[in-house]
């Protein structure tokens, strides 16, 4: 029997599937079923010669920590998370949301940082591919930040600094195709599929988790053949 193809699809809320809120509650989050989420999305298009692995926590960083649960940084959970789950193929990182309101400094001139640290810790790793070959990475750009609809949770937008944080994450496109350029890695531009829905003007609407799985689930079938 053929071995699966192996996609660890490493990333916060949007990865794991969370439905934005019109109203502030301190309930968990409700999350999208299986057949919106973009990770399953990818997994049905894939079909049985490919495990689509979703490893997405709300609130995750890439290397940022807040007191409060420096659990949710990406740095520090990532590198047993790549030996648990291994053989990989493929690692699909889509992370950085979370930078622009934990990182209340954070500026467009450390926007790479965090992506470029995440993809040297699998670089650096080639036990966790198959036959010690590290993963193909994927980098993909996440959503812009908006202000929510009046309606909705206003106050999402100050936590990301208004502008500010709205005008850094329109740059992701441009910075991760960079990093991915000098690095190495693939590169998507998830700000041409996803946009964020007027809950909260953060988290993706269903719409757009479905057009993202099948843009991942296309880029990956495309690009399996290729020799690393």
């Amino acid at each position: 029997m053929k071995d699966q193809q192996r996609i660890l699809c490493y990333g916060d809320s949007n990865t794991w599937g969370t439905i934005g809120r019109w109203k502030l509650t301190d309930m968990p989050s409700e999350r999208y079923d299986r057949d919106t989420r973009w990770t399953q999305v990818a997994q049905r298009i894939l079909g049985p010669d490919y495990c689509v692995i979703e490893e997405g926590l709300g609130g995750r960083t890439t290397i940022y920590a807040r007191a409060e649960d420096p659990w949710k940084c990406g740095e520090t959970y990532l590198l047993p998370c790549l030996h648990s789950q291994r053989p990989l193929d493929w690692v699909v990182l889509m992370l950085g949301t979370n930078d622009l309101q934990v990182c209340k400094t954070i500026t467009a001139e450390d926007l790479p940082r965090g992506i470029s640290r995440l993809i040297g810790i699998i670089q650096a790793c080639p036990k966790v591919g198959r036959n010690m070959t590290v993963p193909r990475i994927l980098v993909v750009s996440p959503p812009e930040v908006r202000p929510s609809d009046p309606q909705g949770r206003t106050e999402v937008y100050a936590k990301f600094r208004c502008e500010i944080g709205r005008s850094l994450s329109l740059q992701f496109p441009a910075v991760y195709a960079e990093v991915a350029r000098q690095k190495g890695c693939y590169f998507l531009n998830g700000q041409d599929y996803i946009q964020p829905g007027p809950q909260d003007g953060v988290h993706l609407d269903a719409a757009s988790h479905r057009r993202l799985g099948k843009a991942i689930a296309s880029f990956i079938q495309q690009h399996t053949e290729e020799k690393p």
